[in-house]
């Protein structure tokens, strides 16, 4: 019988590890009564496991103590093992051994359901808050931070499920959320669609998220619609997205040059920074002289802050001609401008402007560090260039108001110049 027994247990917590992994992982069920389900086998099987044991290793002491067979009331006919067992004290061993073999049943049965209780507490359990209808929208909000951490294969149907669900604080949320999973391995065109149609149909605060993720994932498709997006924030003279040029970054797009040309001139020092940050990010696109030609024009008159942004740009583009610009701004600035320092810009990607942080236009260094920087990542190599930045390093290196790691660094870059010069017979 008691083998009966270990079997029927131990399949029926299979059957439960099997049954309830796969039901809560479909989205099916009531967490409650399953898990109270779910336990309660394991539970079971490692009762009955225990007694297993306690026949096996201690000829059943604990079963003889529970039916009163103790050494004071044995009988003269009692087998010798029998009356061996009697004297063991079961019922302290047999707790601990219910909880080992409760420990192993678990371990057991998380392998077989391939380590449902971990994906319950990473996904699972923000799954069901998504999908239950006494959730909050804040619970719901907060589900969609905690899944937007996990990028694993298995949550973007939950955030794509997420877009439909009705309210336009979760849509919105739940689209920001499938942008943060551009690393993701299935992330790739098929889930683009999902998002373009938010962007078709959703209410307008969904669809202003969904922009941002589609430019954050690349697609360049929507471009023009991005761009439409922060050219009527321009023109309403409203507050702007900065998560908008941040976007724009990222998509590297030709035609976004005139837009971001209007958000390098807007009053918010912030906004400027971004469009110089987003500007830089031609590099690649075939339009970067165009780009720099842009900054270089902003620069002269740019207060300081968005100065530093710009020469940080311009460094990212390496265009050689504008060390030309580089110097110029330098000479501009008095021996305590140069020592300004140039900070990052943060963005916020997540709706709620605290989360998803992104740190652009590092790093971190004064004004003077910052355009030795970008002088040397577009180092002067062709002739009528370089008599021109040659003798301005000399003189910046013999200044007496130039800082210490200022003219190191100017006779570091002059050296390099001087090295690598073609023309040399």
């Amino acid at each position: 019988m008691l083998w009966l027994a270990v079997v029927s247990t131990n399949l029926i917590g299979l059957f439960a590890a099997f049954y309830v992994s796969s039901t809560l992982r479909a989205g099916g069920g009531n967490p409650d009564l399953l898990f109270l389900f779910y336990y309660g086998s394991m539970l079971l099987a490692g009762v009955a496991d225990a007694m297993w044991l306690d026949e096996m290793l201690f000829k059943g002491s604990f079963r003889r103590s529970l039916q009163g067979k103790t050494g004071r009331f044995a009988g003269k006919n009692e087998d010798v093992d029998e009356m061996a067992a009697s004297l063991k004290r079961g019922s302290v061993s047999f707790p601990v051994v219910v909880i080992v073999c409760a420990g192993l049943t678990y371990g057991l049965f998380n392998l077989v359901n391939r380590g449902f209780d971990n994906w319950w507490k990473d996904i699972g359990e923000h799954a069901h808050v998504l999908r239950s209808n006494a959730s909050t929208t804040a619970e719901q909000q907060q589900a969609i931070l905690e899944l937007s951490q996990r990028i694993r294969p298995e949550v973007l149907p939950i955030l794509e499920e997420a877009l439909l669900d009705g309210d336009p604080e979760v849509e919105a949320w739940a689209a920001w959320a499938i942008g943060r999973h551009k690393q993701n391995e299935v992330m790739n065109i098929n889930r683009v669609p999902a998002l373009i149609e938010r962007v078709r149909n959703g209410a307008p605060p969904v669809r202003h998220e969904a922009l941002i993720a589609l430019a954050r994932l690349q697609h360049q498709a929507i471009a023009d619609e991005v761009q439409a997006e922060l050219a009527a924030e321009l023109d309403s003279g409203e507050a702007i997205d900065p998560r908008l040029i941040w976007g724009l970054g990222y998509l590297q797009v030709a035609e976004s040059l005139p837009v971001l040309d209007r958000a390098l001139y807007h009053p918010d020092e912030t906004i400027q920074r971004l469009a110089a940050w987003a500007l830089s990010q031609h590099r690649d696109s075939g339009k970067g002289r165009e780009a720099a030609d842009l900054l270089e024009q902003r620069l002269p008159a740019a207060p300081i802050a968005t100065k530093c942004a710009i020469v940080h740009s311009l460094g990212v583009l390496a265009d050689e001609r504008s060390n030309l610009a580089l110097m110029h701004a330098y000479d501009g600035l008095s021996p305590e401008q140069r020592e300004v320092v140039c900070e990052r810009v943060t963005v916020h990607a997540c709706p709620d402007g605290e989360n998803d942080r992104e740190d652009l236009l590092l790093p971190t260094e004064r004004f003077g560090m910052k355009t030795m920087q970008a002088l040397g990542a577009m180092r002067a190599t062709t002739p009528h260039i370089r008599e021109r930045v040659e003798p301005w390093l000399e003189a910046v290196i013999a200044a007496p108001e130039t800082a210490p790691i200022t003219r190191e660094s100017a006779q570091s870059l002059l050296s390099g110049i001087r090295t690598q010069r073609d023309d040399r017979s």
